[in-house]
């Protein structure tokens, strides 16, 4: 009787450790399962946050292109006004002096129409760095034909009644002339 309850522990620890031994590989496959799934997971949702990326960047590129496209050979005085707008609305987000704005005649080359502007400003030099850096951002195609940067003198400061007293460092001031255009392509008819 003995033997039986030997060969039947003996059994018993056999089953016992083939169960143990299969439910292993099986969780081990089914770990593998898991681990191959969450890399093609991640892999897609990096695959989705890159396009959703590009999507914003191509829709801002499309907006860009759809500003500059029009059907005239010159750009309307609503256009005009609204580009001028912008230009005073840039200045005073940045903090800066606006002296003159406005628009110059052009004439437009062969599917090319050109508005330029003669924009004068005061200003110090970070302030002028971070007006350039929104318009670089607008959606037209703008581009600077020239940029005369002269500093103020403090003759020339006190005649505008520009300057603002203030503690610390002297913050140097310049009256900049920018002379810039904005381009559209005429659309085949």
């Amino acid at each position: 009787m003995r033997q039986r309850y030997i060969i039947f522990l003996l059994a018993m620890v056999l089953i016992g450790v083939l169960f143990f031994v299969i439910s292993s590989s099986l969780i081990n496959s089914k770990i593998s399962k898991i681990n191959d799934l969450d890399k093609k997971i991640k892999t897609a949702q990096e695959k989705l946050n890159s396009a959703k990326v590009l999507n914003q960047q191509l829709s801002q590129f499309s907006l860009v292109i759809d500003n500059s496209l029009t059907k005239e050979k010159v750009f309307s005085p609503q256009e005009v006004n609204g580009f001028v707008k912008n230009l005073a609305d840039l200045a005073d987000q940045n903090q800066i002096a606006v002296l003159a704005i406005y628009p110059k005649e052009v004439q437009s080359k062969l599917n090319l129409v050109e508005q330029q502007y003669i924009m004068e400003i005061n200003t110090t030099y970070i302030e002028l760095g971070q007006f350039l850096s929104h318009l670089e951002a607008l959606d037209h195609i703008v581009k600077i034909n020239t940029l005369d940067v002269m500093p103020l003198t403090d003759e020339t400061a006190k005649s505008n009644q520009k300057t603002v007293t203030q503690a610390g460092p002297r913050v140097a001031r310049y009256k900049v002339a920018l002379e810039l255009s904005v381009f559209k392509v005429q659309r085949e008819v």
